[in-house]
């Protein structure tokens, strides 16, 4: 049995499961590719008719698995019912080390929380080096603004899968709580959520020259420099394995990147003073 709800782009499809309503791919904004590689995130694009989201949209380009499709920036809501209106809302920001998030991820599944009361939302976010390598000529912190971007999708569409965006509370762990730490020092996310629960925070937030260091590092496995015009045209899944390969010489960096070097992730927000002005925890480093 199928339902459908209509949100600020278009009509979606979802399906219920087990008394659970569940919309698993649709999108909060447009895909970041072809001209809009390393861009911040926009709009998603408007469509008509009824869009099919019974299936978990691609996730973005990481470890482990070859780049499927382009439309990373999709969500996934689980609600005990469309019609309820003030239903809590909770926001999973998910972990992996800066370098994975996937809905589809059945450890992270939604269906629980729903049917105790709650709309549980699931959003991907650009991780690893489209979400977080700082380069000349984009903007910083890309994963963090698709958080945002996530966020305000739901404060404009929660109240039509039965949610209170005045009720938000976003929770998550590792690289998830970093995250979150982040957008509570960060003036764009005022509002958008009430409460924050945070797990296993990671310690580390880089400075500029840190993280173009890294980047510098990654763009070379490639015969690239850190710039956009450099890496417009680079397929995602080779930007994955020069991480990786810069990655496993991680602790051979350590006169240069100190603690960092003893990190699983060449990747961390970027104390930039625009996007995140400040340190969450402690210094950059």
């Amino acid at each position: 049995m199928t339902i459908q709800v209509r949100t600020s782009a278009g009509t979606v499809r979802g399906g219920w499961d087990d008394g659970v309503a569940v919309f698993r791919s649709v999108p909060f904004a447009a895909p970041p590719v072809g001209p809009h590689r390393f861009a911040a995130p926009r709009p998603p694009v408007p469509w008509e008719g009824v869009r099919d989201v019974t299936a978990f949209g691609p996730p973005p380009p990481q470890p482990g698995r070859p780049t499927a499709g382009d439309d990373w920036l999709n969500l996934a809501v689980w609600t005990p019912s469309p019609g309820r209106t003030g239903l809590p809302v909770l926001v999973w920001i998910s972990g992996g080390g800066y370098l994975r998030c996937n809905t589809a991820n059945p450890h992270l599944d939604g269906a629980t929380l729903a049917r105790v009361g709650a709309v549980v939302v699931s959003a991907h976010y650009r991780s690893g080096f489209e979400g977080f390598a700082h380069l000349d000529g984009a903007p910083g912190n890309r994963a963090l603004l698709d958080q945002l971007a996530a966020l305000r999708w739901v404060r404009d569409n929660i109240t039509a899968f039965g949610g209170d965006p005045a009720s938000v509370t976003v929770l998550g762990q590792s690289a998830g709580a970093g995250s979150i730490a982040a957008l509570l020092v960060m003036p764009t996310a005022a509002g958008l959520f009430r409460r924050a629960i945070l797990q296993s925070i990671p310690g580390t937030y880089f400075t500029p020259d840190l993280a173009t260091d890294i980047a510098t590092d990654i763009s070379a496995e490639l015969g690239c420099s850190p710039r956009l015009d450099a890496l417009a045209e680079v397929a995602p899944d080779d930007l994955v394995e020069a991480a990786r390969t810069v990655t496993a010489r991680l602790p051979r960096r350590a006169h240069r990147w100190g603690a960092v070097a003893h990190t699983p992730t060449p990747f961390s927000p970027v104390v930039d003073g625009d996007v995140l002005p400040v340190a969450p925890l402690g210094r950059a480093r």
